[in-house]
């Protein structure tokens, strides 16, 4: 194959940069809406500035290059929400290359169908939710990044250790920026495996070299562990030290919770796998699983009609033992941690091990049963693809509309301030619960994307100044206990009553 003449893709082909211009133009097509102007609950935190309460919560959940990253932007005198258009090119740039790259990893980026499912990937709508925090996006880009490199570096040399320590410490300022990336890991270490155990020649299934797909799986495992322990402990030594103190989130779950956990995480894998939810309907689950089991059935069939010899019990051993790996690793590293907040945000490796299942099942449908059932089966491809399109569409523009509702109510709660005789004191605010949806529901809301920012206590009083550009300050100690009494006996918003300002504390009553 011809080989890329552009350094910085170095040990590409020509094919593998051809597939990544096709993932990233469906990556525009499905979340080019992260290229306009929005607002997630996250992001109204960060709308005036990158300040010493913002920098704290990212040292409390281990994310310490993220705040060094965050706090150099906000020392140019840049705010992180307002990048959205330049990181959003090179965010969608970044995640098509992250895929293209785990292709290249599991030794399938030369398969037939490689850019079909490429492209089904990168607009799976588990990938979408990330995109509409746009002050995540300076360290998604790193973190990308540096994702990227550890598994080229591996790729590229998985027996040597100049390309091994590369990998780690890419890895390792990974894990200080934004842990998931370690879930995408975890897919490619599974199915290098799985590509390295069975032969696929017979069919026709492009995949490189089987022994060096295992050595990769291995190298990168060694890799995860190693940045794993190195990362937890500095952790472990910056609380002990008194430096931070971590979330539930930087925390291991109690014994005590352990049983309910694996309650959690079974009604997690029904919502991913089987049951309908906001962001995928039911009927696109059975779809997908039916795809899916086909490809398990034609695969378990391919292996067993393999030449028998010693090793194969022990790669069937290998293969189920993968297989069912993929379960924990459905799940992430959400799984061991206080915190339980499975959003689709933290589970883009769903999108993945989606990806290459699918890929497997075009191509052995093809090996086995000929053109005819192969294009049948692109074509459903092709129909999750566009079904994948529209629903990450629908994600950015609810975001859209949620977003104008809030400003509405905003400027409603605003120009009722503006009306009282003491507005003029005003200095702080207190806003009571507000709800997390508005009565015209949106289609897209799942766990805490695309809700109100008037229900989370912290994006209420920001979503007020970013509005009005009033310098106002959130209400703390005995300021909030004077505006809860106060909203127990008032009437909610809207009513005249709901609002009262008391010296230069303003209180506002919402829906209780």
């Amino acid at each position: 194959m011809e080989k890329t003449k552009f350094k910085i893709l170095d040990g590409w082909e020509s094919t593998h940069v051809k597939l990544l211009l096709i993932v990233f133009g469906a990556a525009l097509i499905a979340k080019g809406g992260v290229l306009a102007r929005g607002f997630a609950v996250d992001d109204y935190a960060f709308g005036q500035g990158f300040t010493k309460g913002e920098l704290s919560v990212f040292l409390t959940q281990g994310r310490f290059l993220l705040g060094g990253i965050d706090s150099f932007i906000d020392s140019l005198g840049v705010n992180i929400n307002d990048l959205y258009i330049s990181l959003g090119v090179c965010a969608l740039l970044l995640q098509a290359a992250l895929v293209v790259s785990i292709l290249r990893f599991v030794g399938v980026a030369n398969a037939r169908g490689a850019a079909l499912v490429g492209a089904v990937m990168v607009v799976h709508p588990y990938l979408a939710e990330i995109l509409t925090f746009r002050m995540v996006l300076p360290g998604y880009c790193v973190a990308a990044a540096f994702s990227i490199v550890s598994l080229e570096m591996i790729l590229r040399g998985p027996l040597r250790w100049p390309n091994i320590v590369i990998a780690l410490g890419a890895t390792v300022g990974m894990l200080f920026i934004y842990q998931g990336f370690l879930n995408y890991f975890s897919v490619a270490i599974i199915f290098a495996y799985l590509f390295g155990a069975i032969s696929w020649k017979r069919i026709g299934f492009d995949v490189a070299d089987g022994q060096d797909l295992k050595r990769r799986a291995a190298a990168l495992m060694l890799v995860c562990l190693a940045s794993a322990f190195i990362f937890l402990v500095i952790l472990s030594a910056s609380k002990s030290l008194g430096w931070i103190e971590l979330t539930g989130r930087a925390n291991l779950i109690e014994r005590g919770f352990l049983v309910e956990r694996i309650g959690q995480i079974k009604d997690l894998l029904l919502q991913i796998y089987w049951l309908g939810e906001p962001v995928s309907p039911r009927w696109l689950k059975v779809f997908v699983a039916a795809m899916i089991s086909i490809a398990v059935i034609l695969t378990a069939r391919i292996f067993w009609s393999q030449e028998r010899d010693s090793k194969k019990f022990f790669d069937f051993l290998g293969i189920a033992l993968s297989l069912l790996l993929l379960i924990p690793v459905t799940v992430g590293v959400i799984a061991p941690f206080k915190d339980w907040h499975p959003v689709p945000r933290v589970l883009p490796q769903v999108a993945l091990i989606v990806g290459l299942l699918l890929l497997v099942g075009y191509s052995v449908v093809r090996g086995f049963l000929g053109k005819i059932p192969g294009s049948i089966f692109s074509g459903f491809l092709t129909l999750l693809l566009v079904s994948f399109v529209l629903i990450s569409n629908q994600i950015f523009a609810d975001q859209k509309r949620v977003n104008s509702w809030d400003r509405a109510e905003a400027n409603r709660v605003i120009a009722r301030l503006e009306q009282e005789e003491k507005f003029s004191r005003v200095e702080y605010v207190f806003v009571s619960s507000g709800s997390w949806h508005h009565s015209s529901r949106l289609n897209t809301i799942q766990g805490d994307m695309n809700i109100s920012a008037f229900s989370p206590e912290y994006s209420r009083v920001p979503l007020l100044v970013e509005v009005s550009g009033y310098a106002f300050k959130k209400s703390s100690g005995d300021q909030n206990m004077i505006g809860e009494k106060f909203c127990e006996k008032s009437k909610p918003w809207p009513d005249r009553g709901s609002i009262s300002i008391v010296e230069n504390l303003a209180i506002v009553c919402l829906k209780k």
